[in-house]
């Protein structure tokens, strides 16, 4: 059994779950035999820390998925254990950091939320740069977008920022899935049309 580990952080309201469950379908109507994930939505009503979790699985063979003593795993990343990390907030990149390798790759938004503390003196925020840093002594896989910027050019609005994050996954990441698989999820529903010009975008990064 093989797997293909997604973490996904940043605070709430930015749309972090919904990556999440686009990504979880989207696996549903592929080739994969097996996805699951997990999530904490502590902060999700006060710009809190979000994440959540998607593991693309991999068996060797049908049998193997009906073993139960082989298809038993966890719906959490393990410290380490993530191939990808995902983040619409700077600083809390390095929240998710624990879950990075030397192999993992990172996609990050450039745009700080700057926290009450800092609004009010309390602390400081620390400079993007020194962000690409601290990661960079981790893996080199490091790419960073301003997303909230493309986003606001091009709807004007943040409601997108999530779906072109999720494209500059798949510009940037060997992802066990189609972008078909993607687009088909993101067709259905209220603002389809948006949601798939802003998965484009992404995948244009």
């Amino acid at each position: 059994m093989k797997k293909f580990n997604i973490a996904i952080v940043g605070l709430g309201g930015q749309g972090i779950i919904t990556m999440g469950t686009v990504m979880k379908n989207a696996a549903l109507s592929s080739d994969l035999l097996d996805v699951s994930g997990s999530e904490r939505r502590g902060g999700a009503q006060r710009e809190g820390y979000v994440e959540t979790f998607v593991k693309y699985i991999f068996y060797e063979n049908e049998s193997e998925l009906k073993d139960p003593r082989k298809n038993m795993h966890s719906p959490m990343i393990e410290a380490g254990g993530a191939d990808v990390l995902i983040s619409l907030e700077p600083l809390e990149t390095l929240r998710g950091a624990c879950y990075l390798n030397a192999n993992s790759t990172v996609i990050f938004n450039r745009t700080p939320h700057i926290p009450i503390s800092v609004r009010m003196g309390q602390s400081s925020y620390p400079d993007i740069s020194f962000i690409d840093l601290e990661l960079r002594k981790i893996t080199e896989k490091i790419f960073s977008y301003d997303f909230d910027k493309i986003c606001t050019d091009n709807f004007n609005s943040l409601t997108q920022r999530n779906i072109i994050a999720l494209g500059g996954l798949f510009a940037k990441t060997d992802m066990p899935i189609e972008s078909s698989a993607i687009e088909a999820i993101l067709s259905e529903g209220k603002g389809a049309s948006d949601n798939l010009k802003a998965f484009d975008l992404g995948l244009k990064l």
